[in-house]
């Protein structure tokens, strides 16, 4: 099996992303994504400032991916939030979403507030195979990509929900907002293997990103999953990099 996650950058490179969707999906299973708007309606307050946003980006993913299911978690009302889409034919055993931060106040307005963030999971069957896929678009903080207390929080309530789901396979995957050494990571890494660092991927930003931080974007696997290959893929979509992983679960 493959997953590919990417964090779109509210889908502002268009025709890029659309010729890179139609040239993975023919071998890709799943896809997880953030900074996905779902019919977003300028008219709208929806506290939400994205220059050169593709307002309309998870219509326009799903008429490409014709053979997925799509599965979208709102973060701001129903027009903001991440997505995973998954290959028809795969069996939904459980669905739901989990809250990592939680700001009703938040306002485009007032420099340095982040908006509300959640982790989204699905738990697939394919065959007698099955494993849980959570992607995560983690707490932003101008102050960069450390620790702060909101992250061990956030780390806190995924740990509490892992702890829920038994010896079920897990990949989780997403732009989480943290660098490597962080106390934050760390508290996942008592559950999961980082692939980041393993694979020693360098950065996950592109040449487009105008970042002093070299990672944001993770891939987690529990032991239960067999990894066959995993990259940093060159394809510039995104000020994020697209992360591939081939996997099969023992």
């Amino acid at each position: 099996m493959k997953l590919i996650t990417l964090n779109t950058w509210a889908g502002r490179l268009k025709e890029p992303f659309e010729k890179f969707l139609k040239e993975k999906m023919s071998d890709t299973d799943i896809f997880c994504f953030q900074e996905i708007f779902n019919d977003l309606d300028e008219e709208l307050e929806t506290n939400i400032d994205e220059r050169g946003r593709n307002k309309h980006i998870l219509k326009e993913i799903t008429e490409i991916l014709i053979d997925y299911n799509a599965y979208f978690c709102p973060v701001i009302e129903n027009v903001y939030g991440i997505a995973i889409f998954l290959k028809k034919g795969f069996e939904v055993i459980a669905s739901g979403e989990v809250m990592l931060y939680e700001n009703p106040a938040f306002t485009s307005t007032r420099d340095g507030v982040d908006h509300t963030r959640k982790m989204q999971w699905i738990h697939i069957k394919h065959g007698r195979k099955d494993v849980m896929i959570m992607n995560v678009h983690g707490h932003w903080s101008p102050e960069g990509r450390r620790d702060n207390e909101n992250r061990i929080e956030q780390s806190k309530a995924i740990k509490s929900f892992i702890e829920t789901t038994g010896n079920t396979p897990k990949i989780m995957v997403g732009d989480f907002n943290l660098l490597p050494e962080t106390e934050s990571i760390k508290m996942l890494e008592e559950h999961f293997i980082n692939l980041i660092t393993k694979y020693n991927i360098s950065t996950t930003w592109t040449e487009l990103a105008k970042e002093n931080d070299k990672h944001a974007d993770y891939a987690f696997v529990s032991d239960e999953i067999l990894v066959e290959g995993f990259e940093a893929l060159p394809d510039v979509v995104s000020d994020h990099v697209p992360l591939a992983l081939q996997f099969d679960v023992f």
